[in-house]
């Protein structure tokens, strides 16, 4: 039950949430709120747009944003790509640019924290399931966030780390802090993830088209067609498969490419691998505890998807 379809139950019932949360806001007469500003709607739902790096930036403060620094957990995006979309926001006013550093100017904390309001507001009456049960939950998932904070490397908690830096405060309400709870479980996730494949000393797009070729994808066109919001080019694709083909980890049949019985292995490694250092923290749960966990973190999916019907 610890490997990645529980991990993925984490992150579906975090949108459940959202969704059923708004639903529910609708159904009870609620005006809608205004639309956010244009730059805040492109490329939405992307780690590789504006409003995501604006979480970025909550998660960094007071110490500014780089390319560099950004892309120590976005490694799958081209610096091209992060570098425009910084210069974007700073055309907006958001970020001060000092050198090579993105200074949050008070437009871009107020942008934050209008963010963060509509996010209370949003779940102030949302009511899922009893508030004992949600309170439950949270405190056992805060549990393992607390105990994956304090794990051996590997993995390293970089990304957990930042992360909890804008988790809602003590006084919080319970479902604010498990909505919170559930971005610092992706954290932890890339963190796992990071530590098991860079040693390979592959770069982030590689490692993802290869990724992409063990699903099935065969051709440098293909992987562009699929992956080009991470800002890499066809060429840049092709360049990817030659390098995988070089370690043996793929390999060629009239340009169409397929993963070989030694990358399969070595992916399969890393996979195993990337949850060995994920569910490290869970260990402060025992079974029963476990159990108990996951049959609310169902409900809780369940009762959202419902809410938002």
């Amino acid at each position: 039950m610890k490997n990645a379809q529980l991990y993925d139950l984490t992150q579906e019932t975090q949108g459940a949430m959202v969704s059923g949360a708004m639903a529910a806001r609708t159904k009870n007469g609620l005006p809608p709120f205004p639309p956010p500003p244009t730059l805040m709607q492109v490329r939405r739902g992307y780690a590789e747009s504006p409003a995501w790096f604006l979480v970025q930036a909550a998660e960094f403060a007071p110490e500014p944003l780089t390319v560099q620094n950004l892309r120590v957990r976005h490694v799958y995006a081209s610096e091209k790509l992060v570098q425009a979309l910084l210069e974007l926001m700073a055309s907006e006013k958001w970020f001060d640019v000092i050198g090579e550093e993105y200074h949050l100017t008070n437009d871009g904390l107020e942008m934050i924290e209008a963010n963060r309001q509509r996010a209370r507001e949003i779940f102030a009456e949302f009511e899922p399931m009893p508030q004992q049960e949600i309170e439950r939950l949270e405190a056992l998932l805060r549990r393992v966030i607390e105990t994956s904070l304090t794990c051996p490397e590997p993995p390293g908690t970089w990304s957990l780390v930042h992360s909890r830096h804008r988790a809602p405060a003590a006084d919080a309400p319970a479902i604010l802090k498990l909505l919170h709870h559930f971005t610092d479980i992706n954290a932890a996730r890339d963190d796992a993830h990071m530590a098991a494949f860079l040693p390979h000393k592959v770069l982030g797009h590689v490692w993802e088209a290869f990724t992409y070729v063990c699903n099935g994808t065969e051709t440098a066109a293909d992987l562009y067609d699929q992956l080009a919001y991470r800002g890499y080019s066809r060429h840049n694709y092709a360049d990817a498969l030659k390098t995988l083909a070089a370690r043996r980890w793929v390999q060629s049949n009239n340009d169409k490419y397929e993963p070989t019985d030694t990358g399969r292995i070595a992916r399969e490694k890393v996979e195993q691998l990337t949850d060995d250092y994920f569910y490290a923290g869970w260990s402060c749960l025992d079974e029963d505890e476990f159990e108990e966990f996951y049959a609310i973190l169902k409900k809780l999916k369940e009762s959202c998807e419902q809410a938002a019907g």
